[in-house]
């Protein structure tokens, strides 16, 4: 998995946040170690989040981990399980919301079968 990949999974689950009623503002550097390494932040406002693959400097929140670690932990709902270092006042109020993050659904594709008889056409043969 390179950045790209890791930042889309990553970004995917963060963006599905619920962050409507948050009045807080908080912004969370995400620094990725292992495969897929690099550095993203989200940023929660006026009840939005924006997820951006970029360095974000003097960030209220820092989480450090590894890029299958960090993906793993926002899929599964068991962002609780990640490292987070900065304002404790904020990281109070982010665990949960990473907590709560819909659970990745995985959608099954299964072949269609036409279990009903085909219809017969309605359109009548004209007589000469």
């Amino acid at each position: 998995m390179n950045f790209e990949e890791m930042f889309a999974r990553a970004g995917e689950r963060l963006n599905k946040a619920k962050v409507k009623d948050v009045s807080e503002h908080i912004t969370v550097q995400f620094n990725v170690s292992g495969e897929g390494s690099g550095a993203f932040y989200a940023e929660i406002a006026e009840g939005k989040i924006n997820v951006q693959p970029y360095d974000y400097k003097g960030c209220d929140i820092q989480v450090d981990a590894d890029s299958d670690a960090l993906v793993t932990a926002l899929e599964s709902k068991t962002a609780d399980t990640l490292s987070f270092r900065g304002d404790e006042a904020k990281i109070a109020v982010l665990k949960p919301i990473l907590a709560a993050i819909p659970k990745k659904v995985v959608r099954k594709t299964a072949a269609k079968t036409d279990d009903k008889p085909a219809k017969k056409s309605s359109k009548k043969s004209a007589k000469n």
